[in-house]
C-alpha cells in the first residue's frame, strides 16, 4: 500500500490522528473502539473501506438500511420475489463479506431501515446514532461524502452532521468517496472539493489489500452489475467539511434527479431542510 497525502488544511486532532494511523506505511493495526463506519447500504463498507476493515480493530460497523427498496422493483430485477427476500439475501451477503474481513458479530449493527427511505429520517436517525455513540463510547464515524450520488448516501452524510451537532461537536467525522455526477457523466472514487479545504489521503491497495476487496465485492453477489463498475485499486478519506443542510452537493448536479417521484433534489433538500429545524438548526 502506498499512500499520497494532501496538506494539513483544517483537521481536527482526532482526525488528523486517525488519518496518520491509516496512512502509515507499516500498515498495522489501527485502534479503532472509538470508531464507527457507518453507510447506508450492505456493500457500501466494502467500496468505501474494504481493504482497512481487517486493520481497524474492534470497529463497529453500523448498516443503517437493508438494501431493499420497499416498491419492490430492485428486488424483482434481481430475481426475488419481494423486498423481505431480497434484504434478506443481502444481509447474507454482508455477514459473509464482514466475515472474510475480520469484523466480529458483535461489532455489526443493522439498523433495518427502508433502502432509499433515509431522507424522510435523518433527524430521527442523528439522534439514533448520538444514542448509539453514548452508550458505546464512539467518538469518531466513518461514512459517505455528501456529493449527490444516492439519496441515502447523502442523508446517512447529514445525519452525521446532525449527530456531531447533537454530541456539542465531539464527534469527529470521517468521509470517504462513493459517486457523483461528474462533466462527462458518473465518476468514482474521488471527492469533489471542501470548502473550506480538507486534508484527505489516498490509499493506493497492493495486490494483496486488492484481492481482498475483490473477496468481499464477490461476497456481495447480487450487486455485482454496481460493483464490477466500480474501481478497486484506491481508498480514499478525509475528515467531513460541515455540510450544511440547506444545499444541495455537488452544485445540485444529483444522480439521482430522475429517478422518479419523491426522489429528486427539491424534495431531499426539503427534508434536509425540515431535518435541520428538527436538530435545533437556524
Amino acid at each position: 500500500m502506498t499512500v499520497v497525502t494532501g496538506p494539513l488544511a483544517e483537521t481536527s486532532p482526532a482526525a488528523e490522528a486517525f488519518l496518520a494511523a491509516l496512512a502509515h506505511p507499516a500498515r498495522g493495526r489501527v485502534a479503532a473502539g472509538h470508531a464507527a463506519l457507518v453507510v447506508a447500504h450492505p456493500d457500501d463498507e466494502s467500496i468505501g473501506c474494504g481493504a482497512q476493515l481487517p486493520r481497524l480493530q474492534d470497529l463497529t460497523v453500523i448498516h443503517v438500511t437493508d438494501g431493499a427498496p420497499r416498491d419492490g422493483a430492485d428486488a424483482r430485477r434481481r430475481g426475488f420475489p419481494d423486498p423481505a427476500a431480497y434484504a434478506a439475501a443481502r444481509a447474507r451477503e454482508c455477514d459473509a463479506a464482514l466475515t472474510r474481513a475480520g469484523v466480529p458479530p458483535g461489532r455489526r449493527l443493522a439498523l433495518g431501515y427502508p433502502d432509499q427511505g433515509v431522507p424522510e429520517i435523518i433527524a430521527d436517525l442523528a439522534r439514533h446514532l448520538a444514542d448509539l455513540f453514548a452508550q458505546r463510547g464512539i467518538t469518531l464515524a466513518l461514512t459517505h461524502a455528501y456529493e449527490g450520488g444516492h439519496p441515502d448516501h447523502d442523508a446517512v452524510a447529514l445525519a452525521l452532521q446532525g449527530a456531531r451537532r447533537l454530541t456539542g461537536g465531539r464527534l469527529a467525522v470521517i468521509e470517504m468517496p462513493f459517486y457523483h455526477r461528474g462533466p462527462d457523466g458518473p465518476e468514482a472514487g474521488s471527492f469533489l472539493p471542501a470548502h473550506p479545504p480538507r486534508r484527505a489521503i489516498a490509499l493506493h491497495l497492493d495486490p494483496e489489500d486488492c484481492a481482498l476487496k475483490a473477496d468481499l465485492f464477490a461476497a456481495h453477489a447480487s450487486q455485482a452489475a454496481i460493483l464490477n463498475t466500480l474501481p478497486i485499486a484506491l481508498e480514499r478519506f478525509r475528515e467531513a467539511p460541515d455540510h450544511p443542510f440547506d444545499a444541495l452537493p455537488n452544485q445540485g448536479r444529483l444522480l439521482y434527479e430522475d429517478w422518479g417521484p419523491g426522489t429528486g433534489g427539491a424534495r431531499f433538500l426539503a427534508l434536509a431542510k425540515a431535518a435541520d429545524a428538527a436538530l435545533g438548526g437556524a
